[in-house]
């Protein structure tokens, strides 16, 4: 037991490893009777929280609205790459800087060292890279790691672009409230899932 309560060096930002790694207290007392015995072993933390919004979109409640966006380079995955190498890599995407060159035929990487290091707007990223920085980010991870049986039968279902024309993606979950909701914690648990979601104003 002395081991597991020691402390583990975990970014609480990173959080799948932290609902997929670890075990909640409770369920190492014994008091959680779903917990998979098989999840035990993991180093003990605090549960993870997601909560409801009004729309019962899973929400991160603790949610930085100023969120540090990726550079151009780290979300294309340019670094440490040569002048060569580098155009080739964008010699698709030119129009994300077109404004920048003086010809669009005929630019060097020179012309946007700048706008590499620049902040990337979030209408140059699809909805769902774009939602990930975003206080629905957590569910949409969470509904990735998850295999498809499993999010049928916890009711999450991920909205991408809930009317044509919308950019907006999310996770929902579409089970009914007053009979459901206690069956969704249950079933993160009983899944070894060190999580908790809220249901605030389901």
């Amino acid at each position: 037991m002395a081991k597991n309560q020691q402390s583990f060096e975990i970014d609480r930002r990173d959080f799948i490893k932290l609902v997929f790694g670890t075990a909640s207290a409770v369920a190492f007392s014994g008091a959680s009777t779903t917990w998979p015995t098989e999840a035990l072993p993991r180093p003990i933390a605090e549960p993870a929280k997601l909560a409801l919004d009004d729309y019962n979109y899973l929400v991160d409640p603790y949610f930085d609205y100023n969120p540090q966006l990726p550079t151009y380079r780290e979300f294309l995955s340019l670094e440490n790459l040569s002048n060569s190498e580098l155009k080739d890599a964008l010699k698709d995407d030119t129009w994300r800087f077109e404004h920048h060159l003086k010809d669009p035929d005929n630019w060097s990487v020179h012309e946007i060292q700048g706008w590499l290091e620049e902040s990337i707007d979030f209408d140059d990223m699809s909805p769902w890279n774009a939602a990930q920085y975003t206080e629905y980010g957590n569910g949409i991870r969470l509904y990735d790691a998850l295999p498809y049986e499993d999010v049928r039968d916890l009711n999450l279902t991920l909205m991408e672009g809930e009317v044509p024309g919308s950019n907006f993606c999310g996770v929902r979950y579409d089970g009914d409230f007053e009979e459901d909701f206690d069956n969704l914690n249950r079933g993160l648990a009983g899944r070894g899932i060190n999580l908790i979601i809220d249901g605030g104003n389901g």
